[in-house]
């Protein structure tokens, strides 16, 4: 999730009457809920690297209680208790990879012992009715200070029933997805992939065996509709070749939906390693890895982007 929302639940957290029982609860609980974004260092190494780490220990169960203790650690010297601060920043700090969780872009939680992703595909990324609801129950808290603890609960709550709406229309769609996909006779896997702002519009992807397609799913009416689709290529030793580079191995290990695509070019060839999640059908671009060679498979560049066109 945006961290935006981190911040919020954790300040709201604080806000429910631990402000009283842990000194510096709401700057702990700030700090906790947004800690495992900690890995955001490894950007610094270039983007393969931080699609390499990211969501990646920080958000486990061995990182969470590490880093809360390590936080419980660094705050001793303002708050004089240890254990309440570490309670408080692992409470808090929970939160994190549920939220993260809940999201299409999935979460590795069982890491260094397992390295599968898994998705809750009931929130978008970028959530403003969360953050409106967080929001608004902190200002009423500031304002009316004797409803503080209250307004926390009731904000808390609110956003929980929106989740358990959102997570009903995902029930949905994954139904009317369901009915699509039974026709189909190469049928392989398929996801349901929430849109911004948009509890009735669902984006469905489907992986046959030659092709991953892209659909359009109402809820209200229950039509799915296909709106892209990229053939499936069996690989080659063009694709094995560059496969082998990193830029390729942090996409494909990253990959729900990944698509290769092969283009002929003057001086050898361009392989695209892409994940169909994030590919714009519109404009034609995804987060994409390029990698190209030469006549005799030798590696001359390789890139990595959020918004490669796809050709």
């Amino acid at each position: 999730m945006f961290n935006s929302t981190h911040t919020f639940i954790g300040f709201t957290i604080a806000r429910t009457g631990l402000d009283k029982w842990v000194p510096k609860a709401a700057v702990t609980a700030v700090i906790a809920a947004n800690l495992p974004d900690i890995d955001i260092v490894f950007d610094l190494g270039g983007v393969p690297s931080y699609i390499e780490h990211h969501r990646g220990i920080s958000h486990s169960i061995v990182g969470i209680p590490l880093l809360s203790l390590a936080l419980a650690g660094g705050m001793y010297i303002f708050t004089k208790n240890f254990w309440r601060t570490f309670v408080l920043a692992l409470l808090v700090m929970a939160t994190h990879p549920a939220l993260d969780y809940s999201n299409p872009y999935g979460l590795r939680p069982f890491l260094p012992f397992n390295g599968s992703w898994y998705y809750g595909d009931t929130l978008f990324i970028l959530d403003p009715v969360i953050d409106f609801i967080l929001l608004l129950g902190i200002v009423v808290g500031a304002v009316f200070k004797r409803a503080k603890p209250a307004m926390a609960y009731v904000s808390m709550l609110i956003a929980l029933v929106y989740i358990g709406v959102r997570i009903d229309a995902r029930n949905t769609a994954r139904h009317d997805l369901a009915g699509y996909t039974s026709k189909i006779t190469d049928y392989e896997a398929s996801a349901v992939l929430p849109r911004f702002m948009n509890m009735r519009m669902w984006d469905g992807i489907v992986r046959t065996e030659d092709s991953v397609v892209k659909m359009r799913i109402d809820t209200e009416t229950g039509t799915v509709t296909e709106v892209a689709r990229l053939p499936k290529i069996k690989n080659t030793r063009i694709i094995d070749a560059a496969a082998a580079t990193r830029t390729a191995r942090a996409v494909l290990g990253f990959a729900r939906f990944p698509v290769t695509r092969v283009h002929r070019t003057e001086n050898g060839y361009r392989v695209t390693f892409l994940d169909f999640r994030f590919y714009d059908e519109v404009n034609h671009m995804a987060f994409a890895a390029d990698v190209e060679l030469d006549h005799a498979m030798n590696v001359t560049s390789e890139s990595l982007a959020f918004n490669e066109r796809i050709e």
